[in-house]
């Protein structure tokens, strides 16, 4: 292992590290985590003092958002992963928090390493048919539980009380308008064609429809559920969900947002993952009919509009153009 990396962490983390957070702790390696599109990630390995060896931790310092779609703070995504816990959802362990940047500079949140293997890079490998059912209703089970949280009032959490305020509205809660605000900040010379855009416009217009028949709810919503932020591991010889990771996008609202991002993809998937995710999302209590399955996929254009007007990088763009024109044929 590497030496106290005194010089990878400026001087004030470090020193909350090893003065707050980690009392006395001998830190060996400092590594950026990569995944981090919001958000600066480093996995920390350190030897606390009353431990026997080296530990794993997860350091996540929060950079500024100009988002079209608003971000909790350090404050709030520690309060909702407080929550989370506290109703038996599998989330990361919070060791330490500068929620304010008072110690560190930045807000700043240090957890335990939860070992695992992302969904995403498991459905890559293509899981056996069985195995891929397992683990489709091991997460669906998660996420109905996640949606047996309750708010007071659907809405964006204002602050870390998590009581959205009585007047606020749903962070997506007018699709037409937020897909107009979309092509509008598009990269000019993007991806995006005309023709793309007037699918996206076209589907767009069922987003009213959506929103009324999901007003109301006020379940608490991970915002950003797909396979990159759930880790799975085998536990008695099944699969299970080991942590929903990053919930920087929790809001109250429908758990219809969580399912349409999981599936979103799912044609790419063993057909047995999708038809065990939506088993066990029934068998934990979600409600998930047909209807409420299609207006999943509308109210996933919300997440699809945003990818397609400013995509990460070719390849993904690709496979977002492919789920806007595959909705299409859903809608017919």
């Amino acid at each position: 292992m590497r030496p106290d990396p005194v010089g990878l962490l400026d001087p004030a983390t470090h020193a909350w590290l090893t003065g707050h957070a980690l009392p006395g702790a001998l830190l060996h390696e400092v590594d950026p985590l990569p995944g981090g599109f919001t958000n600066d990630m480093a996995l920390l390995t350190a030897q606390p003092p009353d431990a026997p060896g080296a530990e794993r931790y997860v350091l996540r310092r929060y950079r500024p958002s100009d988002s079209r779609v608003p971000r909790n703070t350090c404050a709030v995504e520690l309060a909702v992963l407080g929550r989370a816990q506290a109703r038996t959802v599998p989330v990361t362990t919070v060791v330490a928090a500068d929620p304010h940047g008072r110690a560190t500079g930045r807000p700043t949140l240090l957890y335990r390493f939860v070992d695992g293997i992302p969904l995403s890079q498991v459905l890559a490998d293509g899981p056996v048919s069985g195995d891929a059912r397992v683990l489709g209703r091991a997460v669906g089970r998660v996420l109905a539980r996640i949606g047996r949280v309750e708010l007071p009032r659907p809405g964006a959490f204002g602050d870390p009380s998590l009581v959205p305020a009585p007047d606020g509205a749903v962070p997506l809660g007018d699709l037409p308008g937020f897909v107009e605000r979309c092509l509008v900040e598009a990269v000019p010379g993007g991806p995006l064609s005309g023709a793309d855009s007037a699918v996206l416009r076209a589907l767009a217009h069922g987003g009213p429809r959506a929103l009324a028949a999901v007003a109301g709810e006020r379940s608490l919503v991970h915002g950003d559920f797909n396979p990159k932020n759930v880790l799975v591991h085998r536990r008695a010889g099944q699969w299970a969900v080991a942590a929903v990771l990053d919930w920087e996008l929790a809001f109250s609202g429908s758990p219809l947002f969580d399912v349409g991002n999981m599936l979103r993809f799912a044609h790419e998937y063993p057909p047995s993952f999708a038809a065990g995710f939506v088993d066990g999302f029934r068998g934990g209590n979600g409600r998930l009919d047909d209807d409420r399955l299609g207006l999943s996929r509308t109210l996933d254009l919300f997440a699809l509009a945003d990818i397609l007007t400013a995509p990460p990088d070719p390849a993904y763009f690709a496979r977002a153009r492919a789920v806007l024109h595959r909705s299409t044929a859903h809608r017919n």
